[in-house]
Formats: C-alpha cells, sequence, structure tokens
C-alpha cells in the first residue's frame, strides 16, 4: 500500500511540472519533504542495528549487529585487513575480531567487546513483488541508496541456474535477438532451435535486445520450461525446451563488461551464492553489509555485493536466519582467504575462458572456410 502511495506522489509531481502551475516548484518540494521523512521513519529500525567497519582510518564496509556484542558483514572485504574496528554511538572506537565465516554466503561474524546493540529483527523477503521499493540504511538513518527490487530470489550457482545453451549475437536487431551459435546437447539443441534464429519471445514476453533476453534467462532456474518463439525465414515457430542445471558458455558482452568496469569497483565475491535478491540501487563495494529495508520498515536483507552499475546483490533476511541457526567456521585466515579468493575468481575464470572458447572457435570457423576455398 505504502508502495503505490510512494508512486502517486512521484506521478502527481509530474503532472504537477506538465500543467505548468505557477507554484508547481513548492508543491513538488513539499511532497519531496514529505516522502523523505516517511523514508526515514522507514529506517529507524535499522539505523539502531547498523554499524561502520574500519581498518586503518578507512572505512571498508558496515556490519549488522547480532546482539552479545557481535557485528554480521561480508567476509571477503575483510581479507588481508589488520586493525579492525567500529564506532558505537558515541564515536567511541572498539577493537573487532573475526570470530568466526560463513564461507557459502560470503559472511563473517565479527566479536566486538563493549559494544552495545540491539539484535536485529529479519523479515521474510519472498513476498516482495518486483518494483517494490527498497533503501540502504546508514547508522544515521538516512538512505545511502535508493531503488526497487528488479529480480526476485534467485540462486547463482550454476546447478541451480537454468541455461539454454545458446551464443547470442550481441548486435541490436532491433526485434529479438539472433541464435548467434547453439551449444551440442544443450536444452536450445534438444527442441531444434538452430544458427540464425531469431528469439522474439520468451514466457510470452517481447525480447528487443541482447541484455534483454540474457536477463530474463539469468531469471530462469533448472527443469522449468518456458516457452520461446522463434522466427526463422520469416515464420513463428514456438518451442517449450527444458532448462538443464549445468553451465553452458555463452557469449559475453564486451560492452556490458566495459560498461561495469568503468562504472566503478566490484565485489571480490559476487557471484555463486545459493539464493540473493537484486536490486537497480547504486552503492559502493564498501557499502556491503548495509541493512535493507522495505516501505514498511522491515529489515529483509543485507548488501552482499555491488556486482555492477545498477546491480547490488542483496542476502534475504530469512537466509540470514537459517544460516545463522549453525555456528559459524573458524576462522583461519591464510585458508578463509583462499576459499573466499576461489569464490570471487570463479566467475572471473568463466569470463576468461568464454572469451578464450569464442576466439577459438572464429578461429576455427575462419580455417575451416580456407580449407573449403583451396
Amino acid at each position: 500500500m505504502k508502495f503505490f502511495w510512494f508512486l502517486s506522489f512521484l506521478t502527481t509531481s509530474s503532472l504537477i511540472a506538465q500543467l505548468g502551475l505557477s507554484n508547481a516548484q513548492e508543491v513538488t518540494d513539499a511532497q519531496a519533504r514529505q516522502i523523505f521523512v516517511a523514508l526515514r521513519a522507514t529506517g529507524t529500525s535499522a539505523k539502531d542495528v547498523v554499524y561502520p567497519i574500519y581498518s586503518g582510518g578507512k572505512r571498508i564496509s558496515y556490519g549488522i549487529s547480532l546482539g552479545g556484542g557481535r557485528l554480521l558483514t561480508k567476509a571477503s572485504e575483510l581479507r588481508q585487513k589488520r586493525g579492525l574496528y567500529t564506532a558505537n554511538r558515541e564515536q567511541v572506537a572498539l577493537n573487532a575480531g573475526i570470530s568466526g565465516v560463513y564461507a557459502d554466503h560470503d559472511l563473517a561474524v565479527l566479536e566486538v567487546p563493549g559494544l552495545e546493540a540491539p539484535t536485529v529483527e529479519w523479515a521474510d523477503a519472498g513476498d516482495l513483488s518486483e518494483g517494490a521499493f527498497l533503501s540502504a540504511i546508514r547508522p544515521d538513518g538516512e538512505a545511502q541508496a535508493m531503488g526497487v527490487l528488479s529480480v526476485r530470489e534467485r540462486s547463482l550457482k550454476s546447478t541451480d541456474q537454468g541455461f539454454l545453451g545458446i551464443e547470442m549475437d550481441t548486435l541490436e536487431t532491433g526485434k529479438g535477438v539472433r541464435v548467434k551459435n547453439v551449444v551440442e546437447g544443450s536444452a536450445a539443441a534438444e527442441v531444434g532451435i538452430r544458427q540464425s534464429d531469431i528469439i522474439v519471445k520468451i514466457a510470452g514476453q517481447e525480447v528487443k535486445g541482447f541484455y534483454e533476453l540474457s536477463t530474463k534467462l539469468r531469471r530462469l532456474k533448472n527443469g522449468e520450461q518456458p516457452e520461446i518463439e522463434l522466427l526463422r525465414n520469416e515464420e513463428i515457430l514456438q518451442v517449450r525446451p527444458t532448462l538443464k542445471g549445468r553451465e553452458i558458455l555463452q557469449g559475453v558482452s564486451q560492452r556490458l563488461e566495459k560498461m561495469d568496469q568503468m562504472s566503478g569497483g566490484q565485489s571480490r565475491v559476487r557471484s555463486g551464492f545459493g539464493n540473493v535478491i537484486q536490486s537497480d540501487m547504486e552503492l559502493e563495494v564498501e557499502d556491503a553489509g548495509l541493512p535493507i529495508v522495505d516501505l514498511d520498515g522491515r529489515i529483509i536483507g543485507m548488501v552482499i555485493a555491488r556486482a555492477g552499475r545498477i546491480s547490488t546483490l542483496i542476502l534475504p533476511g530469512d537466509d540470514i536466519i537459517d544460516a545463522l541457526k549453525n555456528p559459524p567456521a573458524p576462522f583461519a585466515r591464510e585458508e578463509d582467504n583462499m576459499l573466499l579468493d576461489q569464490q570471487g575468481q570463479q566467475g572471473i575464470r568463466r569470463d576468461r575462458m568464454r572469451r578464450e572458447l569464442g576466439l577459438m572457435r572464429r578461429m576455427m570457423e575462419n580455417l575451416q572456410r580456407e580449407l573449403e576455398r583451396d
């Protein structure tokens, strides 16, 4: 309900501006103040449980209070860091030490002697729909960033994801996406998708470009059977592949890679999570650990990774609750760093392999053409 109230404010402001009313600016400013007052109220509980984490005088992340002088934060951001500390509400520095880690979630538990803070109350993010308004709350109660839930809960593990098995042409065609290559034995191959087919719809939704189709495919799960509409020689075909839970090498958009690189740093560990939700809010690497609240003020999760300019990954609150039911693994700096490095580098290695295989494929195609000429 509050989400629609928020949207009505924005819509009203837009209409006022379009109508050119003489007091449009005053009305818009007043509404903006009301919006931010409301948002500030939603962050009340979150600001009481979030604390900055420093190393060498520089903030490296945030932590959320688990009570008993403990903070939960992103583990990989503490790699090779010494002299960790936080500051209480009186701005007194308090030393912090890593007591354990949850490597699968890239989480670390910090022990902070002398920290008196309430225990966070996590809420279930499962009832949120795409488009729900979210904000990341700082210790002062202000929003570090605001945005919407762009992708509902999904696994980033390759065994859980549904792979179609195509390489997509990244050139914009204006209508659909052209299939550049079909992987042998893949779900796409089994239903007869061919090279040069143009995918125009998936699960009833039109696709206009590579990025849009890539996003839709990433949301699908192992075993799903989405209906795909193809254009082949001006003829429309429908197929329904059964997606497989194994990684199929797909083309990587160099343009998207460059956009992400130009937009700033990315978290060391930003893949392989068992369950995350995604938001379009713009945050920095050092904002990991911030609590995420909805318009009802519920803390529905924690920022776990900056994956791109407008791609923030959030660990859902209910998944964090499940993880905390078991004690964290003992912290051994070199061993944990190795595990975190392996997770963080996994996506990078896959991307490199995709590029190299693409180059090899093109070389083989060129050689084949030369042989045919002879």
